[in-house]
C-alpha cells in the first residue's frame, strides 16, 4: 500500500495553515513533524529543508486550491513512490473537469531564488546546494513516468497525471536557464511570476468535487513488480520499451554518459565516469538502461563485469528471444557485447564507444592469470588502465564495500586516481536512492552499522514499516519460514558465509550436503565446472527456480535479488564485546588463504556478509551458527520468524 505523511482535503488543511498568534510555526507544520517522527526510527527529526517546505511552500499550494474553489481536492503530503525511498512533495487527487476520470497532479516544492544549469550537463542544476542535482522539471517528469509504470491505476493512462515544479520565491529572470529544458504535461516550471498559470493548471486538471475516491483508488491500486535482470529484453533492436525508470541521481548518471558520448563524438577527449552507490541504489538498472539506450542511438556499447554469473545471465537473456534462424548469431553477438574485465585488454585502443563496467568493485589490480604468457606477467598493465584504454567513454558502477577478494581494488578513489594519472577528465556521481528492501535506506545503513563496515557502530534494528527483518533460532525454522513465503508466490533463497567445504558431486552425481548445522544438512549450489541433473549450473543458481533448496555463496548471489532471503552467518563472523569480529580460521574460501594479511581478510569477510544481507526485496531472515552470536543478535533484532507477518499488498508481475 502506498505511503504518505498526511492526507486531508485542501479546505481542511487551509484551516491549519493560519498561524496562531505567537506560534513559532504553523500548526500544520508541527503536525507534519510529529507524523514524521512517529513513522521514523527512534523519533528521527525531518530534514530542515522538509520543514521549511511545509512551513513556507505548502501553503502556496493549499491556498491556490482554495482560491480556485478546489477545497475538496485531496492532498497527500510526502507521497512515497513504490519500491523506492523517493517521495513526491505533494500529490493532489481529484476528478478531471472534462473527462470525469480520476486526475492527479504531482507538485515538487523548491524554495530557492536562483538556479544554475551545468555547462556540460543539461539535466544537472545547482539550486544552492554543494552538489549538482537533477533538473527539477526532469525530476517531476520522471516521478510521473515512474507512477505510470508501477501503479496499475495509471498504467497506459498518461492523461491522468500532470507534474509541476513550484519555485514561488524566484522570478523568471533568476532561473531562466531552467526553462531551456523542454516542458511537458508531466513537468512544467512555475515561478513567482507564473503563480496565476499554476492556479490555471490546477483548475484545468481538477474539478471542484471531492477527491477522496480518486486518492483511495491510487492508494489501493496494485503495483507492478520492478523488473529483474531476467525480465529485461536486452536487445534494443527488438523495440523494447524502457525497462527501468531512473530517478534523481540515477537519471543524472544516465544523462551524463549520453552527453559525454556526444562531447567525444563532437571532437572532445576521452572521459571517465564513475557512479558510486550502495546495495539497491540502482547501479545495474543504470547499466542496463545505458546499454539499451546507447545501442538504440547507434553507439558501439560493451557491458563488462568481473562476475561470471552476471555476465552469463545477461548473455542468455539477450539471446533468449532471438527470431527463428538467428539464435547462433545472437549468441555470438551476446558474447561480444557482454564480456569480462580481463578480456578488454584484447581490444584496440578506443575499440568501442562506451564500456559499461558493472560491479566495478571487482576490478583486479592486474588481468594476469595462470594462462598469461611469462613475458606479459613481468610488467603487466593495471586492469583499470586496460579498461579505460578500450573505450572512448569508460563508465564504472561500483560500491566501495562490495569487493570480495584480496586482489580486487575497485573503489571510487582508486579509479579517480587512475583517471588523473592518465590525464583524463573524470566525473564522480553518488547515488542516494534505494530501490530494494521496499525502499528502506535505513535498512541499508543498519546493515553497514551491524557489520561494523568502515568505522560504523552497530545499532538495534527498529522496524520502519518497509523492510522486514526476522531472526531464526534454527536453520529448520528459517527454511520453513521461507517455504511459506514461496508458497505465497515470493522468490526465496538461502545464502551463507563461506564456512563449509564445497565438494564436487559424489560418485552418484549428486550434490554433497556440505553445509551442516547440528542435524540440518543442505548442499551448496553446484560447484563451477560440475553438472548435476535437476540442478542449475552455479552461474544460474540465482535465476533458475531449481536453485531453491541449495545454499548459495556470495559469488553466486552478488548482483541478484530475491523477495525473501535467508542468511546463515557462519563461524567466520562472531559477536564479541558488542560488535562482530572476524574469525579467519573458520573460512573455507580458497581466496582467503594463510598468505593473505588480516586486513584483507577483515575487509573481504565483512563485505561478503554486506552483500548477502542486502539481497532481499521484501525481507531477510538471519540465523547465526554461533550460539553467543545468536543470543547477541536478539538484542539487535527483536522480531523472530514465529511472529505473524502483515498481509502484503497485492503485486502484479512484470509483463
Amino acid at each position: 500500500m502506498s505511503s504518505y505523511l498526511l492526507r486531508e482535503s485542501a479546505s481542511s488543511l487551509a484551516d491549519e495553515i493560519k498561524k496562531q498568534p505567537g506560534a513559532k510555526r504553523r500548526p500544520l507544520t508541527d503536525r507534519l513533524i510529529e507524523s514524521y517522527q512517529r513513522g521514523h526510527k527512534q523519533g528521527k527529526d525531518p530534514a530542515s529543508s522538509w520543514v521549511d517546505a511545509w512551513e513556507n511552500s505548502l501553503p502556496i499550494v493549499i491556498n491556490a486550491l482554495v482560491e480556485r474553489g478546489l477545497g475538496q481536492v485531496e492532498v497527500l503530503i510526502e507521497y512515497g513512490l513504490p519500491h523506492t525511498n523517493a517521495d513526491v512533495d505533494v500529490l493532489l487527487a481529484g476528478v478531471h473537469p472534462g473527462s470525469g476520470e480520476p486526475s492527479y497532479v504531482l507538485v515538487e516544492l523548491k524554495q530557492q531564488r536562483t538556479a544554475t544549469v551545468h555547462q556540460e550537463r543539461s539535466v544537472a542544476v545547482n539550486l544552492g546546494y554543494d552538489e549538482w542535482k537533477l533538473h527539477p522539471v526532469r525530476q517531476v517528469q520522471k516521478y510521473c513516468e515512474y507512477l505510470m509504470q508501477y501503479k496499475a491505476a495509471l498504467r497506459g493512462k498518461p492523461e491522468r497525471v500532470a507534474g509541476a515544479v513550484l519555485m514561488h520565491n524566484a522570478h523568471d529572470k533568476e532561473v531562466e536557464e531552467l526553462f531551456k529544458l523542454p516542458p511537458s504535461d508531466h513537468g512544467r516550471l512555475y515561478t513567482m511570476d507564473r503563480l496565476e498559470l499554476f492556479r490555471k493548471l490546477l483548475g484545468a486538471r481538477l474539478a471542484p468535487r471531492p477527491g477522496g475516491e480518486a486518492a483511495q483508488a491510487l492508494i489501493n491500486s496494485p503495483e507492478y513488480e520492478p523488473p529483474k535482470i531476467t525480465d529485461v529484453n536486452l536487445d534494443a533492436r527488438m523495440g523494447a520499451e524502457e525497462c527501468f525508470q531512473l530517478l534523481d541521481e540515477q537519471e543524472v548518471a544516465h544523462q551524463e554518459v549520453h552527453e559525454a558520448v556526444r562531447r567525444v563524438r563532437d571532437g572532445g577527449t576521452k572521459e571517465v565516469i564513475i557512479v558510486r552507490g550502495g546495495p539497491g541504489s540502482g547501479k545495474s538498472a543504470i547499466a542496463l538502461e545505458l546499454r539499451r539506450t546507447l545501442a538504440r542511438e547507434g553507439w558501439d556499447v560493451v557491458h563488462a563485469s568481473g562476475a561470471k554469473a552476471l555476465t552469463l545471465t545477461l548473455r542468455e537473456s539477450y539471446a533468449r528471444n532471438a527470431p527463428r534462424g538467428t539464435k547462433t548469431r545472437m549468441k555470438k553477438e551476446a558474447t561480444r557485447l557482454f564480456t569480462y574485465f580481463n578480456q578488454l585488454k584484447e581490444r584496440e585502443e578506443n575499440g568501442c564507444d562506451v564500456v559499461i563496467c558493472d560491479e566495478a568493485h571487482r576490478i583486479r589490480r592486474h588481468s594476469t592469470d595462470r594462462y598469461t604468457p611469462r613475458e606479459e606477467r613481468e610488467d603487466p598493465r593495471l586492469q583499470a588502465d586496460e579498461i579505460i584504454t578500450a573505450a572512448r567513454v569508460p563508465v564504472f558502477l561500483l560500491d566501495d564495500w562490495q569487493s570480495l577478494r584480496p586482489g580486487e581494488v575497485g573503489t571510487a578513489e582508486y579509479l579517480v586516481q587512475r583517471a588523473q594519472a592518465l590525464g583524463l577528465k573524470h566525473t564522480l556521481i553518488d547515488l542516494g536512492g534505494m530501490f530494494r528492501a521496499q525502499g528502506s535506506a535505513y535498512f541499508r545503513d543498519w546493515v553497514v552499522r551491524l557489520l561494523g563496515v568502515g568505522t560504523h557502530t552497530p545499532q538495534p534494528w527498529v522496524p520502519d514499516g518497509r523492510m522486514q527483518v526476522q531472526l531464526a533460532d534454527t536453520p529448520e525454522e528459517m527454511e520453513d519460514f521461507l517455504k511459506e513465503r514461496a508458497f505465497e508466490g515470493a522468490s526465496t533463497r538461502i545464502v551463507a558465509g563461506f564456512c563449509w567445504p564445497w565438494s564436487k558431486p559424489d560418485d552418484n552425481g549428486e550434490l554433497v550436503p556440505d553445509v551442516t548445522i547440528d542435524g540440518w544438512k543442505r548442499p551448496w549450489n553446484v560447484k563451477p565446472g560440475s553438472a548435476v541433473q535437476g540442478a542449475p549450473a552455479a552461474d544460474f543458481w540465482a535465476t533458475d527456480p531449481r536453485g531453491v533448496g541449495q545454499i548459495g555463496c556470495v559469488y553466486t548471489a552478488q548482483t541478484f535479488e530475491f523477495d525473501w532471503v535467508g542468511v546463515i552467518i557462519g563461524p567466520d563472523l562472531v559477536w564479541q564485546d558488542d560488535r562482530f569480529h572476524v574469525n579467519r580460521s573458520a573460512t573455507h574460501d580458497p581466496e582467503l588463504g594463510k598468505s593473505i594479511d588480516q586486513a584483507d581478510i577483515e575487509r573481504c569477510v565483512r563485505n561478503a556478509y554486506h552483500v548477502l544481507l542486502t539481497r532481499g526485496v521484501m525481507g531477510v531472515v538471519i540465523y547465526a551458527a554461533d550460539k553467543d552470536t545468536r543470543d547477541a543478535l536478539r538484542g539487535h533484532v527483536v522480531e523472530t520468524v514465529k511472529h505473524p507477518l502483515p498481509k502484503p499488498m497485492r503485486k502484479i508481475k512484470k509483463t
